[in-house]
């Protein structure tokens, strides 16, 4: 007896149980310690990210001015350059003018593809302009720097290499220019004039702040003397680091004006800063990419309010992942268990759908074939029960009948013998004797049925029984216009029958067809191998499309005596039913009002000879 004070735990609760632990707690201890490691991986990242971005663009800024002195160079010894100087020399006008198109259309071809440059011009010995190409209206004149270096004493040796100034204001453009100039020589190697390619620092300036880390992050660029070139809150020259009142940020500025790469911590206007910076080296620029430290703390923020929101999202989904699991688990157990409390109260019509193919699918699916199994063994056991009884009943009845009917048979003999000759009583003798034929022939077949033989097995195909009983039938067939179609596979295998039963089965399922149709109807056969339960089956199909047979009458076709003709006995469908059992087969029939009845027969190939032989 079961205790009622245990205490029940449902599967439900032992899933969840079991799941939340398994799943919940190595979620915390991983979150526990990504949250641990995330201040530093933050830290590690963002550096990275700070270095990435400073050293790509101290490359791409350096790129600028390496590429202008290329194009300083190129100019510097192009011919069209060195032929626009001689037609100018010896006053070529018209040669000069052409070289003059051509070395303009040199410079603006440069310009479309250099966005970075403000202008391009060539200035003669003397200083004076003599080609220019870029921006609106007059180029912005050399710095005082420039043109002494350039333009000073007659005589004094010109530098060679390429000459970058310091930031230059100007008007026309609302900002700074560099000027990059290189000077050019006669084929006598005698001064001629100075190239100048003044590069747009505005633009440099725009393409600065748009470097961005985190949310304040930004990044400043300074000279070879530590002076601030550009920064987000100061102008050219307006900061000087070198005097700042906190000695970080003098630091700093000397590790950036010495040339170095690296990252370094410093405090900015009362704000811990974390600083990444990278040369220019043609400039002696260096440029920096700042961030301020409590971003830091907010990213590792950000982290660990996800792991967080992770965690909680984890217990939710797994609460519901139980639930569902759960819910899909025990509810083809809750109908099994269901079933099996009506099966053993008696009811075996339990047929439980199938919805998954799973293993809960299979045992349901062997549930079903149970219980169908287990009705069908009932159903025989209360046949086989009747079966007894009336064959017994039919027994002794057919006995106590038969001797009755011998002697009354006699009788009438005797007395159609002797008066035979009176019409009346010849008449009636006759039909007394037919009559006492017919009750003859009923207690032949009690009597059949109640001691049915064992069937005589031979080695036959089943197709030749079917056509053979057809043909037995042929005249009677064409009497009523009934037409057999028939539908037989070719190469059937051989199988273990008695023919003389077999044909008695058939001709019971032919008559009973002809019995339901009218003229012009039609009785359909066929046969086949097919693959039923994992066995290889053989399957006889006899269908009519006759009356059918009505849903009150179908469960008790079967039944002895159970008959819907006015002169039947009832006798066959129970003797064609014993006939397949004892050949090891089974008999179903399916018919439904108005729309014909079709029976099948199924022997299984692999056990027949091993069953009947064992």
């Amino acid at each position: 007896m079961e205790n009622p004070l245990k205490f029940r735990v449902s599967i439900f609760s032992k899933l969840l149980m079991f799941i939340i632990p398994m799943v919940c707690l190595p979620v915390a201890v991983v979150g526990y310690s990504s949250i641990q490691a995330s201040v530093e991986r933050v830290n590690r990242l963002v550096r990275q990210e700070q270095m990435v971005q400073v050293e790509a663009a101290a490359n791409k800024i350096n790129d600028i001015f390496y590429n202008c002195r290329v194009d300083l160079g190129a100019i510097s010894r192009s011919p069209v350059l060195a032929e626009y100087h001689l037609a100018k020399l010896f006053r070529l006008h018209a040669e000069a003018d052409f070289n003059r198109e051509n070395l303009l259309k040199l410079f603006k071809d440069i310009l479309a593809r250099t966005p970075y440059y403000y202008g391009i011009r060539v200035l003669s010995e003397r200083g004076e302009e003599l080609i220019s190409a870029g921006g609106p209206g007059p180029l912005n004149p050399l710095d005082e720097k420039s043109r002494a270096l350039f333009f000073g004493k007659t005589g004094e040796e010109r530098p060679v290499d390429v000459y970058f100034s310091d930031l230059v204001q100007c008007r026309e453009r609302n900002g700074y220019i560099v000027h990059c100039t290189k000077a050019f020589f006669t084929g006598w190697q005698e001064f001629a004039g100075v190239i100048v390619i003044d590069v747009d620092f505005k633009r440099i300036t725009q393409f600065l702040r748009h470097i961005r880390v985190g949310e304040e992050g930004y990044s400043f660029l300074i000279d070879s003397k530590g002076k601030s070139l550009s920064h987000p809150r100061y102008g050219p020259y307006e900061y000087d680091p070198d005097k700042d009142p906190d000695p970080s940020v003098v630091k700093l500025a000397k590790n950036m004006a010495a040339g170095e790469t690296g990252w370094q911590e410093y405090n900015f206007q009362g704000r811990k800063k974390v600083a990444a910076f990278a040369p220019i080296p043609i400039m002696n620029w260096s440029m920096a990419v700042t961030i301020p430290i409590e971003e830091f703390g907010r990213e590792a923020q950000g982290i660990r309010t996800q792991v967080i929101q992770l965690v909680v999202l984890t217990l939710l989904i797994t609460l519901l992942g139980a639930f569902v699991l759960s819910y899909n688990l025990l509810r083809p157990v809750r109908r099994l268990v269901t079933a099996t409390n009506r099966m053993a109260a008696g009811d075996l019509n339990q047929m439980i759908p199938v919805k998954s193919r799973d293993e809960l699918g299979d045992l349901t699916r062997s549930f079903n074939r149970m219980v169908h199994n287990l009705s069908r063994i009932q159903k025989e056991l209360v046949r086989s029960e009747k079966l007894i009884s009336l064959g017994r009943l039919s027994a002794g009845v057919a006995h106590e009948i038969r001797n009755p009917l011998n002697a009354m048979k006699g009788a009438m003999v005797h007395l159609g013998q002797k008066w035979g000759h009176e019409p009346l009583i010849r008449q009636y003798a006759q039909l007394v004797a037919e009559e006492i034929d017919r009750l003859d022939r009923v207690v032949s077949e009690f009597l059949y049925f109640s001691k049915q033989a064992p069937p005589k097995l031979e080695t036959v195909e089943i197709n030749g029984i079917i056509l053979g009983t057809e043909e037995l039938l042929a005249g009677e067939a064409a009497k009523k216009g009934v037409h057999f179609q028939n539908r037989l596979a070719s190469s059937l295998p051989l199988i273990l029958l008695d023919t003389h039963q077999m044909e008695q089965v058939f001709l019971n399922l032919f008559i009973n067809a002809m019995d339901s149709l009218t003229e012009g109807g039609e009785i359909e056969v066929g046969t086949r191998v097919m693959e039923m339960d994992g066995e290889k089956k053989l399957l006889v199909v006899v269908k009519d499309n006759g009356k059918g047979i009505s849903d009150e009458n179908l469960p008790y076709v079967f039944d002895p005596f159970f008959t819907t003709k006015e002169d039947g006995t009832g006798l066959g469908l129970p003797l064609s039913l014993g006939i397949i059992e004892a050949h090891g087969g089974v008999i179903e029939m399916d018919g439904r009002s108005g729309r014909g009845t079709q029976v099948t027969i199924i022997f299984p190939l692999g056990s027949i000879r091993e069953g009947i032989e064992g």
